[in-house]
């Protein structure tokens, strides 16, 4: 087969094309030709000409190191239109700021991708002596952050139970998904948030509490910090409710349910349960939100 030959409805140059871009973003360096090649498994003369076309296209520049290459700003102007379409980040921004000035926390909005969560919103506190190492575009897995956790608890059982079936189908993941995910879905779905304590990273404590889309669709709001400075009671008592408060506001402004509401209106006919955290978000005069996830 030539690289333009359709192989299951794909396009095998278009598919090494991105492969090269990934390579790229993955690395955050610049690379060489032969680099690359080695990475991607892709022969080295095909990587020539996929690279001498990306130039050409915007999407890699050269390097200022000799005979290398970098991303450029092509692929910062398809960013820009995604995160430009994701309407819920315009209403949550503020609530995200805010969140992190009142914890001294970071705060973070993802949407599921893949076996991931997407970080697309974020928000440092400028009083935090250090600051987790995560930012727009970061991926968090689903099975041990608190982000994924949450997304899990707030998506209704068909799909929660399909993906976690599918794990555990792959003997490589059965690690992620033992005792422990079970344990912390359970106590997402009566608390109304999720937590991860060093469990996607060994140093970072976070808590979060999903949310949903006024369509249906499903994102979370999260608050983390390193776990020297925000101890797993401090993050219940201190940051739980500054969280759950977050949550709430931008479910009423997007049109949408948070933590306890949602969690109860994914698995059940929606009802109150005594002394649920979150609340139904009133109707208003606002357009739907907007969100591309991978669902």
């Amino acid at each position: 087969m030539t690289d333009d030959d359709d192989r299951s409805g794909m396009v095998s140059a278009l598919e090494r094309g991105f492969t090269v871009l990934e390579c790229f973003a993955a690395s955050r360096r610049a690379l060489g030709n032969r680099e690359v090649a080695q990475l991607t498994g892709i022969p080295r003369p095909t990587v020539s000409r996929l690279i001498a076309t990306l130039v050409a296209l915007g999407q890699l520049r050269p390097a200022m190191e000799g005979e290398k290459y970098e991303l450029a700003s092509g692929v910062v102007r398809l960013a820009q239109a995604f995160l430009g379409a994701i309407d819920v980040r315009q209403f949550a921004r503020p609530h995200v700021a805010a969140l992190s000035e009142a914890t001294g926390a970071s705060a973070f909005l993802g949407v599921r991708d893949g076996d991931d969560m997407l970080v697309i919103e974020g928000a440092r506190s400028r009083s935090a002596a250090l600051l987790m190492g995560a930012d727009i575009g970061t991926r968090m897995a689903l099975a041990t952050s608190a982000l994924g956790r949450a997304w899990l608890a707030g998506v209704d059982a068909s799909t929660r139970n399909a993906i976690v079936a599918r794990w555990r189908a792959r003997a490589a993941d059965l690690a992620m998904v033992g005792r422990a995910l079970d344990k912390a879905l359970s106590d997402a779905q009566k608390r109304g948030y999720a937590v991860s304590l060093g469990e996607w990273h060994p140093n970072i404590n976070a808590i979060a509490v999903p949310i949903s889309t006024a369509s249906g669709e499903v994102i979370s709001l999260n608050c983390g910090s390193p776990a020297f400075l925000v101890p797993s009671h401090k993050l219940i008592k201190d940051v739980v409710p500054e969280l759950v408060r977050a949550a709430q506001a931008i479910a009423r402004d997007i049109g949408g349910l948070s933590g306890t509401a949602l969690i109860d209106a994914s698995s059940t006919p929606p009802h109150r349960a005594p002394g649920a955290t979150d609340t139904v978000a009133p109707a208003r005069k606002r357009p739907n939100a907007r969100i591309k996830a991978t669902t």
